[in-house]
């Protein structure tokens, strides 16, 4: 019964930029998609949206992203992530490791931008952040 508020749907509509983190698809950022108008009001936006993938080198840093995906079913890789994201995300932001991934994701329909996006430090955190927002022309 969980409902995003009319100013949650107008943020979305009046931001300069969205930006999903390298967050679990399933248990993390699909229950907000979840919410009734969520995903519409992000497709509506979709050249402003961006999504950090979790998935490095075929597996997450951190969490069952990897095990999930794959139980699924699903390519565990950057690639399987912009397949469930393609109709939202206008960007995905994926690690150098998976840069053979840029061209396949593309294909998709968005456009894809490898860098580093382990974040173990406020300055690499910050240096992702840039690219992101560059990335979206921010």
């Amino acid at each position: 019964d969980a409902r995003p508020t009319a100013a949650v749907l107008d943020a979305i509509r009046k931001s300069a930029a969205v930006i999903l983190a390298p967050s679990n698809p399933f248990v993390s950022i699909g229950p907000i998609l979840q919410l009734k108008g969520v995903r519409e009001a992000l497709r509506r936006v979709k050249s402003r949206v961006a999504a950090i993938s979790p998935i490095v080198g075929g597996k997450t840093i951190k969490g069952p992203a990897d095990k999930m995906l794959r139980g699924l079913g699903m390519e565990v890789s950057p690639l399987g992530v912009a397949r469930l994201y393609r109709d939202i995300v206008g960007l995905l932001v994926l690690d150098h490791a998976d840069r053979s991934y840029v061209e396949p994701i593309e294909r998709l329909g968005m456009r894809a931008i490898a860098t580093d996006t382990i974040m173990t430090t406020p300055e690499r955190a910050a240096a992702l952040a840039k690219v992101v927002l560059q990335g979206l022309q921010v």
